[in-house]
Formats: structure tokens, sequence, C-alpha cells
């Protein structure tokens, strides 16, 4: 899956009308330009209206009369104060989670529309502008932290957008003879903090949303999932957490899988099960040309890759798995599953059990400088002198009698020590 292609993916339908408005926003702030009224005497010139204190003021394309033209600074907050008013108006349109809500975003919109104009007319906006977008921040994090609502491309775009904003308030530009030098420091110091921050949570808040989804997962396979309403049946059906560093594609086959794909998941469970009878033992995967990793060689979730199986032009076979997965601890070690793996990242795998048996990739960072292989961060991007790459689609498919079943995200970490301590085979000396 492209970048491209992974963004769309991502974003969560509710949030489809802001986005659209966010994008709508440069021909909307043209046709402001172009068909603004001019000054019978001087056709060319914008028609000034009445500013604040008796001055007169362009309300989009000039600051008042006795005041010199905008500074960057003032054209990029505006423009960014814009964009964050679109998105909030818009929201409602999407969300139908209650009136106060929807009150909520239209008050937020209304209040980042009231200080883009208050830019745009040369007025005091920075202490106003600070506030309401601390307001916004802490309201999107509540939500997002907890898990409630899985943070996507359109909510954490806006998040940036207002954290610039932020920046922007709090940090007092340089003034001839005033190098006002703390309150930079502090200004910057608090935006610094504010991005971390905001980072950290919207990671705690992907990666409870990655977890509630495979969870889901585990109980559609295993025919155990609640019967839920429609709007909680597309919570998390965009899936599609690049901020986690995790790209799972929407499935076409629906919300919940059909008698025939329920028995399908199962029977891929079976046979995956059998067929990895023959590799119970680690030497005896070895001995098949499974390679052991060259780093982290031990713990609970060691994958072993058999190259030539990688590259054999089978596509899900449980006789010739690409990864075995294995916990190796203590001179001993427990199959655990395998991991189907695609040969080319972006070509879609089959679902034989539609939603039961969704794949997932990984969006990855490849840093040149210095070399080495890491995930990406809060807000879905690479830092510098590092490429971001998706993985090939893969899913895993547990033999173990885990709790959330064959086709589970992940095997919990204490769960698996218990059952290693119990099932584990000694390891030959290699």
């Amino acid at each position: 899956m492209n970048p491209l292609a992974a963004f769309f993916a991502g974003i969560a339908p509710e949030h489809v009308p802001a986005l659209i408005a966010a994008l709508l926003l440069p021909v909307l702030w043209w046709s402001v330009r172009r068909f603004q009224r001019t000054d019978p005497a001087h056709p060319a010139a914008p028609v000034r209206v009445a500013g604040s204190a008796g001055t007169t003021g362009a309300l989009w394309t000039a600051a008042p009369a006795d005041r010199p033209p905008l500074m960057l600074t003032e054209r990029w907050a505006a423009a960014l104060l814009a964009v964050s008013a679109a998105v909030h108006l818009a929201l409602p349109l999407g969300h139908l989670d209650g009136p106060l809500l929807a009150l909520g975003y239209i008050a937020a919109g209304t209040g980042y529309a009231w200080l883009a104009v208050r830019v745009r007319q040369g007025r005091r906006w920075r202490l106003p502008a600070a506030l309401l977008t601390v307001a916004t921040l802490v309201a999107y994090l509540a939500i997002a932290g907890t898990g409630s609502e899985e943070p996507d491309q359109v909510g954490i775009a806006t998040a940036l957008v207002e954290l610039a904003v932020l920046g922007l308030a709090m940090v007092p530009l340089r003034e001839p003879g005033r190098p006002r030098r703390f309150a930079r420091f502090a200004g910057s110091t608090a935006t610094v903090t504010a991005v971390v921050l905001v980072g950290a949570v919207v990671w705690v808040g992907s990666f409870l949303s990655h977890r509630s989804t495979g969870d889901t997962q585990a109980q559609l396979a295993a025919g155990t999932a609640p019967a839920v309403g429609h709007a909680d049946d597309h919570a998390h059906d965009h899936a599609a957490r690049a901020q986690a560093g995790v790209v799972m594609r929407p499935s076409a086959g629906g919300h919940h899988p059909t008698g025939a794909q329920q028995r399908a998941a199962e029977a891929l469970a079976a046979q995956t099960r059998a067929a990895l009878a023959r590799y119970q033992s680690l030497d005896a995967a070895l001995t098949a040309g499974y390679r052991r990793p060259g780093v982290r060689a031990t713990g609970t979730d060691v994958h072993l890759e058999h190259p030539q199986y990688a590259k054999d032009g089978r596509t899900l076979d449980p006789q010739r798995p690409e990864t075995l997965v294995y916990s190796i601890m203590d001179g001993r070690a427990t199959l655990l599953g395998a991991m189907f793996m695609m040969e080319v990242a972006g070509r879609a795998a089959p679902e034989p059990g539609g939603p039961a048996t969704r794949w997932h990739a990984h969006n990855l960072c490849v840093s040149l400088l210095p070399p080495g292989l890491g995930v990406v961060s809060p807000y879905g991007g690479c830092s510098a002198f590092a490429v971001n790459i998706t993985s090939p689609e893969m899913i895993h498919v547990w033999v173990v009698d885990n709790p959330g079943g064959p086709y589970a995200d992940g095997l919990d970490e204490k769960w698996v020590r218990a059952y290693h301590a119990a099932h584990a085979l000694p390891v030959a000396t290699r």
C-alpha cells in the first residue's frame, strides 16, 4: 500500500467532511479574493470596512491603514487558524454523537474563524489563540488518549495545525531594541513540550485502538463478537494507523464474516496447526531451513524466516509459512504460530475468512544517518535522514490455545511466559 493510499485508507468516515472542508478552503479563499467588491473610485483596490477603534481595513486583503502590512508570521497564523476553523465547523456533518459535541465543534470552529479575521485585521490575537488551541487540544486528547476514538490522519493533521498556531502565538517576534530572550525561550520550551505531550498521548491512543481492533478481529474469528450497532460497527474499520506504525487494509468482505468465511477461517487455523506440528522443536525448524535471527534471538516472540519460502510464489500455504514464531528463553523454545507474508509491498492479500482474517502491514523508517530501522513517529512521519517505507502485508496464525484465538493481533507477554514454562522443549546447542 503506497503512502497516499495508506493516508486515505486511514481516515475515519466521520472525519471525511472535515477533510473535504479543509481541501476546499483554498478555493474559498481564492473566491473571496477574486470576487471581493472593489471601490468604485479605485476598481483595483479592495473595499475597506470598519475596523476596531475607528480604524479601517480590508477584511481579507489588507491590514488597517495605520498599520504596516501583515508579517509572514501573521499570514501563516491566519491561514492555519482558517484551516482549523474549516475542520471544526465541518465535523458535526460526520459526527452524529449528540448535540453537545456538535455545539462544541461549532464553538471551536467559530472561535478559530474569528481569530483568523482578527489576524487579517491586524488586531491582537496571540493570547486568545493560545487559549483556544490549548482547550481544543486537551479536548481532543481526552477522547483520543483513552482509545475511545482512534486518532486518524485528519485528527492528527489538525492537531499539528493547532500546535503550529500555538507556537506562533506563544513565541514573540524579535523587535528592534527588544530581544525578549526569556519570553522567546519560555514560548519555545512550552511549544516543544506541547508537541511531545500531544504526540505521546496520540501514540498511546493509537496503540489502545489498535489493541481494541485486534481483540475484535479475534472475536470475529472465534465467532464470539457481540452484536453492535451500525456506528460501533464502523468505529475502527478504517484502521490504518500510520501513526502507530501499523496499516490495516479495510476488509472488502464487510464487517462480520459470513458463514462460509467463518468456516474458511476455522479451516485455515486447523490446517496451519496440523502443518506446524512438525516444528514443535526449534531444532526441526532450523533443520528445515528456518533461520535464527541475528538479533533478538531470545524472547517471547522470536520470528524465524525461511528465505526460500519467502520467494516461492505461494500465498497463505500452511505447508510453507514464510515465518515461524517461537518463544525462546532459558535454553528452551515453544512454537507459538506462523506468520504469512506477501512477497511484494502494496499487493492485497487474500482474506478467506473476510474480516476474521485481516492482514496488516507496517510503516517503518529506514535511517541513513545512522543506519537502522525504526517505527514512525506519533505523527506518522520519520525523522531527518530517514525515509518511510511500507512492508508487504502479513498475518499471524497462532497454533496455541491463547485467549485471543488463532488470529489475535498479538499474544500477551505474561500469558506467553506462563505457557512457555509449561510447554517449552529443550533447544540443542548450535
